[in-house]
């Protein structure tokens, strides 16, 4: 293990002073029995806790399987769902100086096809995930002429090793994961994070965040995202403190049970997209509200979406009565290919937001609105963290431009990373460009517009066309390629997947031209009917609204590319002409729809109506898909099936072609 100094208790080692391998083993010897994580399982109760000696001596024995198999610099994918497992591995690799690649864990009767792209993207050459998951996928990839010949290691039933283990040396240069990010399934790419990367990007929010020694943290962000794992899991052992986990699926059933931990275990920090704040807002009852106690929050790291004034308020204003303070919101900006945070923002009196004019700002420029004009607030994500640089670049001629003018974001620094793994090419074109009349190939293109005012960064927009929905990225080809195939009339690369913003929050919008041969008497019921139910399927999310136009109507360039955004403005400005469309208009199951003599097919039925069809009667022959279910509703109904009919019935199998009352069957033969 290369270490220059050794590492203080008091948390004044510098990131080139220790890899994070050091700081847990000296934690683990400092303080074994002090807890490290706490994992709520059902959101309420402690299934699982670990302390700093357990982790330590659990990543030792993992990695001590890892060097036994010689996995030593090797990429090695991680299926795990939330909770300590992924942890405990995760270390392990870093303990053994294998290259972890962590990946959304693989669900039953879905498509592998965005793991098998990981997989021959990084050249996995094992599989580590829990007991439960490798009895139950090993056998699913056998067949698989790449998945099927990788090993499988059931990291939780591994038993200590005898002796002193000796382990793989590691260099601040040597990678220490793989972070895939969210995007096309053909095209995954890997970013090489170094540990010194994740050194300099810890100490920046351990700085910037306040987070201290005696800190209790609350997180629900998954860990396999660069969010969850740099802020959830590497910066607890960073920083000595102490976090609180739980799942995904749990914040999102309940959101309530986040504020409730933090209450609870007193929590100075959390963090959460622009999503969860309007979740906790819009799911959370006024009665709970009453008996929360949130003064202990110091910090709210809220980022991965574009950070928007309405939602920041909205929460603050039903909040506020809990002890929120506004002062607590960070307002931050980063992305995987610079680790994690690049910018953060914290004002004493809450977020500051600019009123800029609507109009100047589509001109690229940066006005001041007055009384009179057509104004948009934005948020500043703050000042650049550590030794990090911002420029702004004109995309279309790489010229730096001046403050208040708005153009590409461009960022250097000790955590900007090495580049994606196995694309040179790319890597060359995005981590290594230089600005125009300048000899300086250190920046990275990040694809996200915004502007500096008085040396704060201000996102705007994207460059890229990237749609962010809760949280998540999907890129608008791979939902324009199942609608494409989702029926017959819908012309081939004349469809237009573009965001929306809908609530308070970024929506997805479909643009579909229909074939000529189709427009005498088109069957625009079940076209749209089609169009829901494969987005539905495929990606788990619902269009906010699907607009049928007719044929030779989308706008395109010359040379046929796409014109979302062209198309977009003119579908909001009645340029168009639709012959038809579908909108799905946001709606609450309050207590009168509620019927506790319902069978459990009619509760789901009067349920989807009235969350997923405008209240218009559903059937229980009925596919959930065929009314555009999306992962948050799914998680919603799964819960509220739970408690009511003791039940479970999995989110995931709700996105296949199968009638309610088979649903309903399977998952009562389950019990």
């Amino acid at each position: 293990m290369i270490t220059t100094a050794p590492v203080p208790a008091d948390l004044g080692h510098l990131p080139d002073k220790a890899t994070i391998v050091t700081v847990l083993q000296t934690r683990a010897a400092l303080h074994p029995e002090r807890r490290v994580f706490t994992f709520l399982g059902d959101g309420e109760n402690e299934t699982a806790v670990i302390t700093y000696g357990g982790l330590d001596k659990a990543a030792t024995t993992i990695a001590g399987k890892i060097s036994a198999m010689d996995l030593s610099g090797k990429n090695v994918l991680m299926f795990y769902p939330a909770g300590i497992d992924f942890i405990a591995a995760f270390f392990g690799c870093l303990y053994a100086g294998a290259i972890a690649v962590p990946v959304y864990p693989p669900r039953k009767n879905r498509s592998i096809d965005r793991i098998n792209a990981i997989a021959a993207d990084c050249d996995a050459a094992a599989i580590l995930a829990t007991g439960v998951i490798t009895r139950s996928f090993e056998r699913n990839f056998s067949s698989d002429p790449l998945l099927g010949n990788l090993p499988w290691v059931a990291t939780d039933e591994l038993v200590e090793p005898p002796g002193t283990l000796v382990f793989k040396e590691t260099d601040f240069q040597d990678l220490a994961y793989l972070q895939y990010t969210s995007g096309s399934t053909g095209t995954p790419k890997g970013v090489m994070v170094t540990h010194r990367n994740m050194m300099v990007n810890l100490k920046s929010l351990q700085l910037y965040m306040d987070i201290r020694q005696a800190d209790t943290n609350v997180h629900w962000v998954p860990q396999f995202h660069d969010l969850g794992l740099l802020l959830g899991v590497l910066e607890t052992p960073f920083s000595g403190s102490h976090t609180v986990l739980m799942s995904p699926f749990t914040f999102i059933s309940k959101p309530w049970y986040l504020l409730r931990a933090i209450h609870h275990y007193k929590a100075s920090t959390t963090c959460g997209p622009d999503f969860s704040l309007n979740l906790c807002h819009d799911k959370i009852d006024e009665g709970l509200v009453e008996g929360l106690n949130l003064s202990s929050l110091r910090t709210f790291l809220t980022g991965a979406e574009q950070v928007r004034k309405e939602t920041l308020d909205r929460f603050i204003q039903k909040f506020s009565v809990c002890g929120f303070k506004a002062g607590a919101f960070f307002p931050a900006y980063g992305m995987a290919e610079s680790t994690l945070i690049l910018t953060g923002a914290r004002k004493e009196k809450g977020p500051f937001s600019l009123p800029v004019k609507t109009d100047s700002l589509k001109k690229n420029l940066v006005e001041m609105a007055g009384p009179e004009d057509d104004v948009q607030y934005i948020v500043s994500n703050g000042i650049p963290n550590m030794d990090t640089e911002i420029i702004i670049v004109n995309p279309d001629n790489s010229l730096k431009l001046e403050e208040n003018r708005v153009g590409e974001i461009w960022v250097s620094g000790s955590t900007k990373t090495k580049g994606y793994w196995g694309k040179e090419k790319l890597t060359s074109e995005t981590f290594t460009v230089s600005p125009a009349g300048m000899n300086d190939p250190r920046w990275l293109r990040t694809g996200d517009l915004g502007f500096l005012h008085q040396g704060e960064l201000y996102i705007t927009g994207r460059l890229k066309n990237l749609i962010i929905i809760n949280g998540k990225n999907f890129y608008p080809q791979d939902i324009e390629k199942t609608v494409e195939n989702s029926h017959p009339s819908i012309r081939k690369t004349c469809v237009a997947a573009v965001p929306l913003e809908v609530n308070y929050k970024e929506s997805l919008c479909i643009i579909a031209e229909l074939e000529r041969t189709f427009l005498r008497k088109p069957d625009t019921a079940g076209i749209l009917e089609h169009i829901v139910a494969s987005v539905s399927a495929e990606h788990e999310i619902q269009p906010a609204r699907i607009s049928l136009i007719r044929t030779g109507s989308i706008p395109k360039t010359s040379s046929g590319k796409m014109m979302h955004k062209a198309a977009r403005e003119m579908l909001l400005k009645g340029e168009l002409e639709i012959i038809a469309e579908k909108i799905f208009p946001e709606a609450d199951f309050s207590e009168e729809h509620i019927n506790d003599e319902l069978s459990l097919p009619d509760f789901i039925c009067n349920w989807v109506s009235v969350k997923l069809n405008q209240g218009k009667p559903v059937g229980t022959s009925d596919a959930l898909i065929a009314y555009g279910i999306d992962s948050l509703k799914a998680s919603e109904l799964s819960d509220e099936i739970k408690n009511r009919y003791g039940i479970e019935l999995p989110p995931y199998r709700m996105f296949e072609d199968i009638s309610i009352n088979l649903l309903v069957r399977e998952a009562g033969s389950r019990q």
